[in-house]
């Protein structure tokens, strides 16, 4: 999943709202950074034709304070101006891998703020300044973890206990849920990720027999529907 946010930056009394709008777009939805590779890049472009952007990014870790960044990688350049009808690659670099796990994919959210410059006629006013800020996951996939998403999406384990559905996954995949399905009815809660190594306990009704389908969202960024399984 994609994330965006409108961040306001700038009040004054008897303000006005900036109609300058984002347009700092980012040229994928997820980022998969693997083991044997020195970096990982994301091309950012600035389509509109009002103004530059000033832009900063970030790793955070995932479920973690986004406004946090970690150790393990660093974004370069961190902080540039992007004008318009530009583009630029975000190039994240793996700074130390000794402390992630080396069996299974760490999960990172990459942040992208962009904040809009003032047009010279809007220098002088009260202004709320809006900042678009969008996240994105980055997986980091060590070298040493064979197979594909596909295959661990497979290999998930469905069971209901006292007539609540749980899932078990013993891969080392995070698995990305899109949507899930019981007897073809979608399920209103679910999951946003399947962690590696994890049983997840749902509040879902199941029951012996329930037919499941899962749509999850591959490493590029499409929603593919893993075949059908019966739950018991």
């Amino acid at each position: 999943m994609l994330y965006k946010h409108l961040v306001p930056f700038f009040l004054m009394p008897l303000m006005c709202i900036s109609q300058t709008q984002a347009a700092v777009t980012v040229g994928a939805t997820r980022v998969v950074y693997k083991g044997a590779e020195k970096e990982a890049n994301l091309t950012l472009s600035n389509k509109g034709d009002d103004a530059p952007f000033l832009v900063q990014s970030w790793v955070s870790r995932y479920g973690d304070d986004e406004s946090k960044s970690v150790s393990d990688f660093i974004v370069t350049p961190p902080l540039f101006r992007l004008d318009t009808n530009e583009e630029n690659i975000l190039r994240i670099i793996r700074i130390d891998d000794s402390a992630l796990p080396k069996n299974q994919e760490s999960l990172f959210l990459l942040n992208v703020k962009a904040i809009p410059a003032l047009s010279e006629s809007l220098a002088t006013q009260n202004v709320l300044q809006i900042a678009l800020k969008t996240t994105i996951k980055l997986f980091y996939r060590p070298l040493t973890l064979k197979g594909e998403v596909k295959d661990a999406v497979q290999q998930l384990k469905w069971s209901q206990s006292k007539g609540k559905l749980s899932v078990r996954n013993d891969s080392g995949f995070n698995i990305v849920v899109d949507e899930v399905k019981i007897n073809g009815l979608p399920m209103k809660s679910v999951p946003e990720v399947i962690s590696p190594f994890c049983t997840m306990h749902l509040q879902t009704p199941a029951f012996n027999g329930d037919n499941l389908s899962l749509s999850y969202i591959d490493e590029y960024g499409s929603s593919n529907t893993a075949p059908s399984v019966v739950v018991h």
